[in-house]
C-alpha cells in the first residue's frame, strides 16, 4: 500500500471516527468513536514520519483522555443525554449559513497562502535527522530530578486517594482461631 493510499484510508477512519464521536446519542459509544479518531490521526503522524507525536497522541489522547472522558461518564448517570437538552431544527438554516461562512473565512486565507509546487527547490544538504531517543533524551536530562520527585508526589496522592475512597478504614483479615 502506497503513502497516498494509506493516507486517505486513515484519514477516511479519522473523519468517520470524529462524526460518529458528533453524531452518537448514547456518551460511551461516542468515547469510543472519539478513541478511533484520535487512532487514526497517530497513524497520520505516523505517516509524517513524526514517530514520537504518534505516540504521545496515543498515550495521552487515547489513553488519558479517553479513559477520563469514560470515568466522567460512567460516575454520572446520563449515558444516553436524553435530558441533556432538546434537539429542534428552528434555527438550523441559519447555523449551517453561519457555519459555511466561517469555514469559507478559515478557508479562502489558507488556500491562498499556500505557494505553488513549482516554485520550491529541494535543499542540497540533509539536517540532522533526529530519532525518539535522541528527543526523549534532550527532554528529559535536564529535569531528571524533578521528575523523580513528582513521581514520588503522584505516588503519595494516588496512596491517598484510595484511602480517600475507602473512607479512611482499613480491612483487617480475622483469622478464624479454633
Amino acid at each position: 500500500m502506497n503513502e497516498v493510499t494509506a493516507f486517505w484510508v486513515l484519514a477516511a477512519i479519522s473523519v468517520i471516527g470524529a462524526l460518529v464521536a458528533v453524531r452518537k446519542r448514547n456518551l460511551v459509544h461516542g468515547v469510543f468513536a472519539l478513541l478511533v479518531f484520535f487512532a487514526g490521526l497517530a497513524g497520520l503522524f505516523l505517516l509524517l514520519l513524526a514517530e514520537f507525536i504518534a505516540v504521545v497522541q496515543i498515550l495521552v489522547y487515547a489513553g488519558a483522555v479517553g479513559i477520563l472522558i469514560l470515568f466522567a461518564i460512567m460516575l454520572t448517570d446520563r449515558v444516553t443525554g436524553k435530558d441533556a437538552f432538546r434537539v429542534t431544527s428552528r434555527g438550523s438554516f441559519w447555523g449551517m449559513i453561519i457555519a459555511l461562512a466561517v469555514f469559507l473565512v478559515i478557508l479562502l486565507p489558507t488556500i491562498q497562502g499556500i505557494p505553488p509546487t513549482e516554485d520550491v527547490k529541494p535543499k542540497e544538504t540533509v539536517i540532522e535527522v533526529s530519532t525518539v531517543k535522541q528527543l526523549g533524551t534532550h527532554l528529559i536530562k535536564p529535569y531528571i530530578i524533578t521528575i523523580e520527585v513528582l513521581a514520588l508526589l503522584l505516588t503519595a496522592a494516588l496512596i491517598g486517594a484510595v484511602t480517600a475512597a475507602q473512607g479512611g478504614r482499613t480491612t483487617k483479615k480475622e483469622e478464624n482461631t479454633e
